[in-house]
């Protein structure tokens, strides 16, 4: 899971959701080589949910929040190399700032903008859900939970005319029922920032 691709603008901030636009091609041109097939989340979420066998070296490549350095840096690698991925989008930032960073002292990042979603979405990028806010959901109640979540899905459905299948937990953090408030959401699958 990436966050944002170019050169670092604050170390505290970048020191783990930054990669180089360098690293980032590295990695992906590697990936290339050992022959992998990367394909959307929600599409190996089916699969696993399901039952359907994918081929060996199946993997999907994300990026949380949708910076605009994304779109900058790693679209035209992807796009070189013909890998599709899943940006995990906050409906009420797309086109604006990362407001969410502000209380940690991060600097303003520029989001992607709702045509370049599109844009992306044509290229066989898959768009997953984040919240409308970027809240910490482990903190708020079920109802407010359920609300953001819901809220962030129904927003970027309307405007892109798609069904969002896949999400990702704001900062990794989720509570004991907010599984179950995802999956009610219409969610088919979610991924977290947090190993094991």
């Amino acid at each position: 899971m990436y966050h944002k691709v170019g050169e670092p603008v604050h170390m505290k901030a970048d020191r783990f959701l930054n990669v180089s636009t360098i690293a980032f091609e590295r990695q992906m041109t590697l990936l290339a080589s050992m022959k992998f097939r990367v394909r959307p989340f929600a599409e190996i979420v089916e699969a696993a949910t399901t039952g359907k066998t994918l081929p060996p070296r199946t993997l999907a490549i994300t990026f949380d929040d949708g910076y605009a350095n994304v779109d900058e840096h790693a679209a035209p690698v992807l796009q070189r190399l013909d890998f599709p991925a899943t940006v995990f989008v906050v409906s009420q930032g797309i086109g604006k700032t990362n407001e969410w960073d502000k209380q940690e002292g991060y600097p303003e990042l520029n989001l992607m903008g709702w045509e370049r979603l599109r844009e992306l979405q044509a290229l066989g990028w898959e768009i997953g859900g984040h919240t409308r806010t970027h809240s910490h959901l482990d903190t708020l109640e079920n109802n407010l939970a359920e609300a953001d979540i819901l809220r962030g899905k129904e927003e970027v459905e309307a405007v892109l005319g798609v069904t969002l299948k896949t999400f990702c937990y704001p900062f990794g953090h989720y509570g004991v029922s907010t599984p179950n408030l995802v999956a009610k959401a219409g969610f088919t699958g979610a991924c977290t920032t947090k190993s094991g």
